[in-house]
């Protein structure tokens, strides 16, 4: 089979690309995903996420290599692997970045991708429910944005407590000024999780020109030169081809895109070398670059609020299923991540360097899972990390998952705002108006009050907050460790676009979902822009 583009990754991205590209009639289109079709009920039920983060059918199940600073810990990294990706897994909060982030990309060499010139395309994409009218919001888009439906009281006093402390409020935190505390803006449409296969695809699945191949992953790219020509896969126990007759498209996320490049010989000649595998293409800044928000978390337990599973909250939640049924409204309407924000953790800053997530639920320490009695959680992430990791290739087969090292906190500035950070976290949940509500710390716990002990805590609760970016770091063509030109075309190759959060040469300050979408959305005007110039290889 052949088809005019092939794009490798049915998650955020992917889906994007499939609906647009599939909107011309005269080009014929494949979007192929590893994993299965999202038409299991936990998915489409916001509460659903408890199930799938974790449940290998839906969930890459990835591991971070050991940190040898951090007494060699490995740190957990769920990635979707379902049609909408990352998307239909997730707390789906939706937060852009802010303009200085683009403003960014585009002096380090990424010409267009400044806040003037992508802003629209976040408009184009958007859908919003309450800021219709909003200069900065669209209202036509294919992703809906909306406010939760049934927040937990909690958020208030979380919020109030915020304020208390000087951090003021925020209804919409990709407005005019993103610092403050509020509840997030999530993809929900009437209650129900709104992925990108909802926005792009569904609209998009009796169209002709359109295939979709589930449960198949891409095992290599085969090249004539330097153009792609086919696409090796490897599904159900069968392998087979598909061909390219346009151009190769990949979205398969920061870890699946540069992991198949690799696999095909595109990449750092000495890492391929040691692989065994045959250099097509050296490209050096391939799997480099790796950065996420490191996150550490305060725990709270015991009072009487939140969403807790206990004895006295028990008829709340035996009528949940049908309260949501007929609402779409109650617990399980809840993100769980339903608020948080943005904060300087020193004056002096220009800008929030620490993002917040509060989960008005009790959690456990041990993997972040939804326990048995009341209390809730918060933690705090850097938001502009300058600790850099790497992927790489266990072995050329594609059944062994990639080495991702995420080196997180390896840098000095990186450990001392998350210290802040943490820090300030502490104060808001032990200000008065949120410990009128009776629960009390219990990780780190009282005791734990220097910073050194803080630190040490930090090292062995550290997570992220699932936000990998930048190994197909897209830059000027001047530096070596450019992989993708701003125009997203894999540099020395005829017909071969990256598309998704591997691009990113910073990462943005905030949820990386949205701008993924946008760089999605950029990607389909470009190759339209190509196609309509007369150059179908370029």
């Amino acid at each position: 089979m052949h088809f005019d583009y092939v794009i490798v990754g049915g998650g955020a991205a992917g889906c994007c690309l499939a609906g647009r590209l599939s909107e011309d009639p005269d080009k014929n289109v494949c979007l192929i995903e590893a994993g299965p079709r999202d038409n299991d009920p936990r998915i489409k039920v916001p509460l659903g996420l408890v199930f799938l983060m974790g449940n290998s059918r839906f969930d890459w199940c990835y591991q971070s290599a050991p940190h040898a600073h951090m007494n060699g810990r490995k740190v957990p990294i769920p990635r979707g692997k379902t049609l909408g990706g990352s998307g239909s897994i997730n707390s789906m909060v939706y937060i852009r970045g802010r303009p200085s982030d683009y403003d960014a990309w585009a002096r380090l060499g990424c010409k267009g991708w400044d806040w003037e010139a992508v802003l629209p395309y976040f408009i184009k994409a958007e859908s919003n429910r309450r800021l219709a009218g909003d200069p900065l919001h669209g209202t036509a888009g294919p992703m809906t944005v909306e406010d939760l439906r049934s927040p937990d009281p909690m958020l208030e006093r979380y919020v109030a407590a915020g304020e208390e402390l000087g951090i003021p409020g925020n209804r919409d935190f990709n407005g005019e000024t993103q610092e403050g505390l509020g509840t997030y803006q999530v993809n929900m449409r009437k209650g129900r999780r709104w992925s990108a296969a909802d926005a792009y695809l569904r609209p998009a699945g009796n169209r002709k020109n359109l295939h979709i191949v589930t449960d198949t992953e891409v095992e290599s790219i085969d090249f004539d030169g330097k153009v792609a020509r086919r696409v090796k896969l490897r599904g159900r126990n069968q392998e087979h081809f598909i061909g390219i007759d346009e151009r190769l498209i990949l979205c398969a996320g920061a870890f699946g895109t540069p992991a198949l490049l690799l696999r095909s010989g595109i990449g750092p000649a000495d890492h391929l070398h040691e692989m065994r595998i045959p250099v097509v293409h050296e490209l050096p800044g391939v799997g480099e670059n790796l950065h996420d928000h490191p996150a550490a978390a305060i725990f709270y337990q015991g009072g009487h609020g939140g969403r807790g599973l206990s004895f006295a909250t028990m008829h709340e939640y035996a009528a949940a299923p049908l309260l949501y049924l007929l609402a779409r409204r109650g617990v399980f309407a809840s993100n769980l991540v339903e608020g948080g924000g943005f904060a300087r953790t020193d004056a002096s800053l220009a800008d929030p360097d620490v993002q917040f997530h509060f989960i008005p639920a009790k959690v456990s320490h041990e993997g972040a899972r939804i326990t048995w009695g009341r209390g809730y959680y918060s933690d705090a992430c850097v938001l502009k990390p300058v600790s850099r990791g790497r992927l790489r290739l266990a072995s050329p087969a594609i059944a062994d998952d990639p080495i991702i090292d995420l080196n997180l906190l390896a840098e000095p500035q990186d450990r001392q705002t998350l210290l802040r950070g943490v820090k300030l976290v502490r104060r808001i949940l032990a200000s008065p108006t949120l410990s009128g509500s009776g629960a009390v710390e219990v990780f780190p716990g009282p005791a734990v009050q220097g910073d050194d002990e803080l630190l040490q805590y930090i090292f062995e609760i550290l997570g992220t907050a699932f936000h990998p970016v930048g190994t197909c770091r897209m830059g000027d063509a001047a530096d070596p460790m450019t992989v993708v030109d701003p125009d997203l075309r894999l540099r020395g190759l005829d017909n071969v676009v990256v598309a998704d959060a591997s691009v990113m040469p910073e990462i943005v300050a905030g949820n990386t979902h949205a701008p993924t979408i946008m760089i999605a959305e950029v990607a389909a005007d470009r190759i339209r822009q190509v196609r309509q110039a007369g150059n179908g290889s370029g």
